[in-house]
């Protein structure tokens, strides 16, 4: 007995096929319109108003990783990201440079931004270690993102007075996850604003990880405001 030849199901018609073409552009209209329109609502409707939480009253006055003396003076005008950095932390400093990083991808074409990480360990942290840490992290050269060290006293002195962070303190050596690490410091960052203001402390690591993402969440919203409102 020979068995029956096997039934290929039938190829949809050309008709449904445009059908679902048509469908997909449609709801990819849709989904671009309302990006656009949730700008444009953005730009025109009133935006709530950051705290001012301090100025900055002093300047600092250190050495980037290229070996360049800066000011922080030079970025006014901009709006800054700061924040504190360990290369050898082994707490939450991850945490930290991870939302900078994220900074970087949203921001970093803009004239009008910058970020500054500022070392704990100016002795350990010379402008070789930060450029080799920074280029493994992938920032290049050219990036608004300095990474700075210096003389330890003006650098602790200005994150601790200018931007009321916590100060630094040493580790007990018993209490040590390594032998590198010696200091704990404030892990949070810092948003400045273009006439240097302090305009936000986000504490992106923290034991509750959701209080973490509000944090991470809330301080791109706020820099982005900053961005594109310079008069807030």
């Amino acid at each position: 007995m020979q068995s029956s030849p096997a039934i290929e199901p039938a190829a949809p018609p050309a008709a449904s096929q445009r059908g679902v073409w048509w469908l997909l552009i449609v709801v990819a209209g849709l989904v671009l319109a309302s990006v656009l329109f949730g700008r444009v609502l953005d730009q025109v409707l009133p935006q709530p108003k950051l705290p001012v939480l301090g100025s900055i009253v002093n300047d600092l006055r250190a050495t980037e990783r290229s070996g360049q003396e800066v000011k922080l003076s030079d970025l006014r005008g901009k709006v800054v990201v700061c924040a504190y950095l360990y290369t050898i932390c082994p707490h939450g400093c991850a945490a930290v440079v991870g939302q900078m990083q994220k900074l970087q991808h949203d921001f970093g074409q803009r004239p009008d931004f910058h970020q500054v990480s500022i070392t704990v360990v100016p002795d350990r942290d010379t402008p070789a270690v930060l450029s080799t840490y920074a280029e493994a992290m992938g920032v290049k050269p050219g990036d608004p993102w300095w990474f700075i060290t210096g003389a330890r006293d003006p650098l602790i002195n200005f994150m601790t007075n200018d931007l009321k962070l916590q100060p630094c303190k040493v580790i007990p050596p018993e209490e040590r996850l390594n032998p590198l690490d010696v200091f704990s410091h404030d892990l949070r960052i810092v948003v400045i604003d273009r006439h240097g203001q302090v305009r936000g402390y986000y504490e992106v690591f923290h034991p509750q990880p959701e209080i973490a993402q509000v944090m991470c969440e809330k301080l791109q919203r706020d820099v982005r405001t900053l961005l594109d409102h310079p008069n807030l």
